[in-house]
């Protein structure tokens, strides 16, 4: 069974990474697990296709397109942040800032991680589900720790308490789900396909609460304002390839994991108007990080806030509903996730290259690193829904959706703050980029050397390309299927 395989190829990294005493082998093992694990999702994927969807073990693992969705972002996001790794991780260790033990913890931690992902993305079964998302946690918080400082330990501590306290609050929502179903005696309540088939039959009172401490449970970890003030910490203190998944991937998870929750009542009429929470909590979401986009002096800072302002695009388009809300914002979860993947990588280059984090100490690159600025003029464009890239037919449909509906007001602000996300990374990124100041550039030398960590940007440029292909038969095909899925 193909699940088999996530966990073999887990356990074989783990054993190489300490077992091989070279830090650049351990890094290729990394970069091979992850190209394992992309190719069983590309086989389930051909599986979709013929059937439909898939299960495994008794319905305990279900795979159909709206998870295929997530599989394909956290595999190939998985991938490219590896590859990165390579060169990242060997000059800490060469430098002197990490030991080689510290590196067989980061490419063990990395494997738990994607593997982690990869299972809330597949299971079918509730619990199954929290406890492979609370494995999330885990191995993120010891990497967002990762160097060790006081800043990177603070962070860590508040995202592993913000992010365990929400998921306890939503374990509690889900509790209370399955008691809704007044058939707490069969192990086939704890299964979404299973509670599906009987919406009609829950106690739509307890299903009110139910989800509304989910939505904010999960939402914590989502990243929706205001259960978001552990992701600018965390993304600022994270290594680059992490902070590229967690952006590109985990985020992107937990909201799928609510919308999960959400296609079980989304065909009972009773409960329609629940979708309000969605539209609520991503305009709020979209305000907060708006505005503090334009006061950000840090650029992971700058980028995690464009993480909730994406992340609020996306539930807004859940809560317009209907068919273009939806696909919008299923179109608008890939585009993100490797526009973001893009942007962190950069932000990694320029942080070994400028030694600080400090936006008004970044200037020149267009002089000194021209290709990380071409790269990150291109991320901007993709990030903030320029045409011709996805991003911008994403937020069309979402838009539509909007004023299709009783939300026009809503599609109004949300294009107001739009233009003002647009503004601030203009803003801080023409700084960056083209004013040159001589007394805080880096020498040459150093410079030239890291711009050769650019292969990784690269693959996200061809993911953002393909990503913007939406509309060819077979992405179109999974995108259209997990859009009906949502819609019930």
């Amino acid at each position: 069974m193909q699940v088999l395989y996530f966990i073999f190829i887990a356990v074989i990294s783990v054993l190489f990474f300490v077992l091989i005493k070279n830090v650049r082998y351990k890094s290729y093992i990394s970069v091979l697990s992850s190209i394992g694990n992309l190719l069983v999702v590309l086989k389930i994927a051909a599986d979709i296709q013929i059937y439909g969807s898939i299960s495994y073990f008794t319905g305990t693992y279900y795979i159909d397109s709206l998870s295929l969705i997530q599989l394909f972002i956290i595999t190939f996001v998985a991938l490219i942040a590896s590859i990165y790794s390579v060169k990242y991780i060997t000059a800490e260790v060469e430098e002197g800032l990490i030991s080689s033990k510290k590196a067989t913890l980061y490419f063990t931690l990395f494997s738990i991680f994607s593997l982690s992902m990869i299972f809330v993305a597949i299971s079918n079964n509730m619990v199954s589900m929290w406890i492979w998302l609370e494995a999330t946690t885990l191995s993120t918080a010891f990497l967002i720790s990762f160097d060790g400082s006081k800043h990177s330990l603070e962070a860590a501590w508040k995202y592993l308490i913000l992010c365990s306290l929400g998921i306890a609050v939503g374990l509690i929502g889900i509790l209370i789900f399955v008691y809704s179903a007044g058939k707490i005696e069969s192990a086939s309540v704890l299964k979404w396909d299973y509670l599906v088939s009987i919406s009609d039959s829950l106690d739509i009172n307890l299903v009110k609460i139910a989800f509304t401490l989910i939505f904010i449970g999960l939402g914590t970890k989502a990243g929706l304002a205001p259960m978001h003030t552990w992701l600018p910490d965390g993304h600022s203190q994270a290594p680059a390839p992490i902070s590229a998944m967690m952006s590109g991937a985990l985020l992107n998870l937990a909201m799928y994991v609510i919308i999960r929750f959400y296609t079980i009542i989304s065909n009972i009429s009773a409960l329609k108007y629940m979708r309000f929470l969605f539209t609520v909590f991503g305009l709020l979401s979209l305000v907060v990080a708006a505005f503090s986009m334009i006061k950000a002096k840090n650029i992971k800072r700058l980028l995690a806030y464009s993480s909730i302002e994406n992340i609020g695009i996306i539930s807004i388009g859940i809560g317009f509903g209907f068919f273009d809300g939806i696909y919008g914002s299923l179109l608008h979860s890939i585009i993100h996730a490797f526009a973001k993947t893009l942007l962190f990588l950069i932000a990694g280059n320029i942080i070994v290259s400028y030694k600080t984090k400090n936006l008004s100490e970044i200037n020149g690159m267009i002089y000194k690193i021209p290709i990380n600025s071409v790269f990150i003029i291109i991320g901007m464009l993709v990030i903030t829904g320029m045409p011709p890239f996805a991003s911008f037919f994403s937020e069309l449909k979402i838009l539509n959706a909007g004023f299709s509906s009783n939300y026009a007001i809503v599609a109004i602000i949300t294009v107001f703050l739009t233009v003002v996300v647009f503004g601030a990374f203009l803003s801080h990124f023409t700084r960056m980029i083209f004013f040159k100041d001589k007394d805080t550039l880096p020498d040459e030398e150093s410079l030239r050397e890291k711009e050769t960590n650019v292969f990784p940007l690269m693959l996200s440029l061809i993911m953002i390309v393909l990503a913007s292909l939406y509309f060819l038969p077979f992405l179109n095909k999974i995108l259209e299927k997990a859009t009906l899925i949502v819609l019930g």
